[in-house]
């Protein structure tokens, strides 16, 4: 019988990957644990080999893992947009295209607001890296768009995201870098940082996943929105200067009802302000 990615499992497996942990990947994707780890199980039956594993309250991607998120991205931008030009609108989804650096607070604060004005109706998460994310808000093709940076003249600002350095807490170093595959505003605003002169770049990962392994192993330091200080196995590097920050911005689209997108602006704007996200 063929081997077959289903593009379910890829979601989640990109979630896992996104939020670097199963019950986070879960709340996002508005599915149960176990229905992310079925998705998993599949996948690597399907590849063969083991894709994530498990160390202590943290997962790691292995080799294989690594290589199919790759891909991941590529498959499923290339599924959705021939999904919306074939249907043209998504029927009653409602679809939120969100940067795989969101926090689990964000996207929660999305959910919470969607229920609330639009009782009933699903809500369809996809992940895409930021350069994607303006194609969805350019075509329109999702109810709301978030990310870093601008995508346009739609372009909602929501508030500035402040980034931390963070290292090992185990096996801390500060004398190399560990950063995101370009494109990626938190790959530039570090690199742009007067403490990232003179260093070495001694690893890039496409997801944070990858990053928090490497850096959790003690290959150097990196920038990350400050909300995953209470990441496992992480430090705060002490006594540097934060890299900057982060605008943080949503396209909403006025298929949504008036007092749904108000509401939505708002909601997300005291979250940033509470630094909850």
């Amino acid at each position: 019988m063929m081997s077959v990615l289903g593009i379910p499992e890829l979601r989640s497996l990109l979630a896992v990957s996104a939020f670097a942990g199963v019950g986070r990947a879960a709340e996002a994707l508005h599915l149960s644990q176990p229905a992310v780890t079925g998705h998993l199980r599949r996948l690597e039956a399907e590849v063969g080999a083991p894709l994530i594993v498990r160390r202590g309250r943290t997962i790691a991607l292995t080799a294989a893992g690594e290589t199919l998120v790759a891909d991941a991205y590529r498959i499923i931008a290339a599924h959705d947009d021939a999904l919306d030009r074939a249907r043209g609108r998504i029927g009653s989804d409602l679809v939120v295209a969100s940067t795989n650096m969101a926090g689990v607070g964000t996207l929660r604060t999305v959910s919470r607001v969607l229920a609330a004005h639009a009782p009933g109706q699903r809500v369809s998460v996809r992940f895409h890296r930021t350069v994607h994310l303006e194609g969805f808000a350019r075509a329109g093709t999702a109810d709301v768009v978030l990310g870093y940076g601008r995508f346009g003249a739609d372009s909602v600002p929501i508030g500035r995201v402040e980034l931390d350095w963070f290292t090992s807490a185990a096996h801390p170093r500060t004398d190399a870098l560990v950063a995101f595959t370009a494109p990626c505003l938190v790959r530039e605003t570090l690199l742009a940082s007067p403490v990232a002169r003179g260093l070495d770049l001694v690893r890039e990962s496409i997801d944070l996943t990858g990053l928090l392994m490497a850096v959790r192993a003690g290959e150097g330091m990196t920038a990350l929105p400050r909300s995953h200080r209470h990441e496992p196995g992480l430090a705060p590097v002490p006594g540097l200067a934060s890299p900057g920050t982060l605008q943080l911005s949503a396209v909403v689209s006025e298929r949504l009802p008036r007092d749904a997108r108000h509401a939505l602006v708002r909601e997300l704007r005291a979250a940033v302000a509470a630094d909850v996200l």
